[in-house]
């Protein structure tokens, strides 16, 4: 006895298309020399699996464009700052490198200030994250 086979039911899902558009399709179907029906259901079939990405594509380019205006934002502000330091160390040691007390004061506030400069940048860091993260969650809201 041979296997039967089970009749599998597919339901039908009707739209209407403009003129225009039914004409893509049936030269898309002719061009590739498939019917009409292939085609839609190959087009919608696509698009439920790409739906998700489809719609979170704006959300994504939203937090692409905050992250990238935050980095420009920080960047910047490292550059004043290092300008600035850069500055201020230079005339700093012309005036105090005269004497040996003056040199080691010199070296004295070097490393204080580096290490509020390192304090600093942790704070500025912590902000940037929370920052970043008050973008995503608005964007996803």
């Amino acid at each position: 006895m041979g296997e039967s086979k089970k009749y599998e039911f597919k339901p039908r899902v009707e739209t209407k298309l403009s003129r225009a558009d039914f004409k893509r399709v049936d030269d898309l179907a002719r061009e590739d020399g498939v019917t009409k029906s292939e085609i839609v259901r190959e087009a919608l079939l696509w698009y439920l699996e790409h739906r998700d990405e489809i719609k979170n594509e704006p959300r994504e380019t939203a937090i692409a464009q905050q992250i990238e205006a935050m980095t420009n934002r920080v960047c910047a502000m490292l550059a004043r700052q290092g300008r600035w330091m850069g500055t201020m160390f230079e005339l700093t040691n012309i005036s105090m490198s005269q004497t040996k007390e003056g040199r080691e004061a010199f070296e004295t506030a070097r490393k204080t200030a580096a290490q509020k400069m390192a304090r600093s940048i942790e704070k500025d860091e912590r902000d940037l994250v929370e920052a970043m993260k008050r973008t995503v969650k608005a964007v996803q809201q």
